[in-house]
Parts: structure tokens; sequence; C-alpha cells
């Protein structure tokens, strides 16, 4: 196994996203891995947003400081870990305008054979974060990429009663979101995130122009 290159992607706004995100970089960086923590671009908040709480206001300054994720980033990577707080079942908007931003790496395939992994957070347990953790993963497959999730051999996910899931990290925070990020599911965040750095060093990332091969006869 060779030292791999993992980029970690989040869109935040109490900070339970972005605590995930910190969560995995530490993971990957278990493992000897580099990792960029990159986050999306900023835009006003959603309707449902209170941007006048506390914790909102020291989540916003801290998620300020990460660097602006760009298509280099993930052309560095050669594991690619990506997450936001649900929204209705569905991924946020400004992760979503950065997914199409990167489509002419599509067109390259430049991320043919790449690992990629996915996390979120939600208010309740039934509000989505599974059926957002589907659709984060499904532009990976897209750009054929080989998803990575977390195995029921991580002791964390068995005995969590919040958040976890198999098929990538979540955080359930309340709808109020007092409940914050519990041990468990920093673990299971970790967890994804050596896997992630693990997997990366095994597997070869084999591009191939997307393009050439539509005009192919």
């Amino acid at each position: 196994m060779t030292q791999s290159r993992v980029t970690v992607i989040v869109d935040s706004r109490y900070g339970s996203t972005l605590a995930l995100a910190r969560a995995i970089a530490d993971g990957v960086v278990s493992q000897g891995a580099e990792v960029r923590l990159c986050r999306v671009s900023i835009v006003e908040p959603e309707f449902s947003v209170d941007v006048e709480r506390p914790d909102f206001v020291a989540a916003q300054k801290e998620y300020r400081e990460l660097p602006r994720a760009t298509a280099a980033d993930l052309e560095w990577a050669q594991g690619i870990i990506w997450g936001s707080p649900t929204r209705y079942g569905l991924m946020s908007t400004p992760l979503r305008a950065f997914i199409d931003e990167v489509a002419p790496l599509w067109r390259q395939g430049a991320l043919i054979g790449k690992v990629g992994a996915a996390f979120t957070s939600s208010g309740g347990m039934h509000s989505g974060n599974e059926v957002t953790l589907l659709t984060l993963l499904l532009p990976f497959l897209q750009h054929g990429m080989v998803l990575a999730g977390v195995p029921h051999s991580v002791p964390e996910l068995v005995h969590t009663d919040k958040g976890g899931s198999p098929y990538g990290a979540t955080t359930v925070t309340g709808f109020d979101g007092t409940r914050g990020v519990d041990e468990n599911e920093r673990a299971i965040a970790r967890a994804l995130g050596a896997r992630v750095a693990r997997l990366a060093g095994w597997v070869k990332p084999e591009p191939a122009s997307v393009e050439l091969a539509a005009y192919s006869v």
C-alpha cells in the first residue's frame, strides 16, 4: 500500500457536519495519508437557518477559514469524501452546485477508479439521513469511482443509538441541534476516513476520456 491522498469536502451550518468532517480527516491522517479539508461556496443560508444563533455564528467563523474546494483538489486526491446537511433526503444546494461545477472532470474521466465516500447530518433519526448518503454517493458512480462505506466490524456502528450508517458517517443532532455529535458518531467518522485512506492506497486510479469513448466506433 502506498501513501494516499484524500480530499474531504464539507458544507455546514451549525457545525455538526463540520465536526464529522474533522473526525474523518483525523481518520485519514491516522493512516499516514495526506488530507485536504475544504468547503464549498458560502451562500445565503436556507430560510430555516437561524443566523443569530451563537453556534451558527461560531461554526461559520470556523467554516469560512477552510479553503474553498476546487476541481484541482479532486484531481490531486486518490480518495474523495464529501458531505452536507440533510435537506429533504437530498444534499445541500451549495454542495450540489460544486458537483455541477466539476462536471468537466467527468468528461475527462479524471476520477475513474478513485475511492469515494459520504457523510451527512440531520435533526431527527428519520429525517432522511441514509437517503441523503445515497444521493451523495450517486455522483461518484457516475464518475466511475469505487464506493466505500462503514463495515459493521466497527464497534461503534453496532452500538450507536444516534447517528452512523453502513452507507457513510452521520450525526443526529436533534431538531434544535442541542444533541451535538457524540463519541460514537465521531468514531464512525474516523473509521470512514481511515478506511478510505487505506483503500485509496490500494486502488489504482484509471483515468480515461469519456468524450473519446463516446466518439469511438
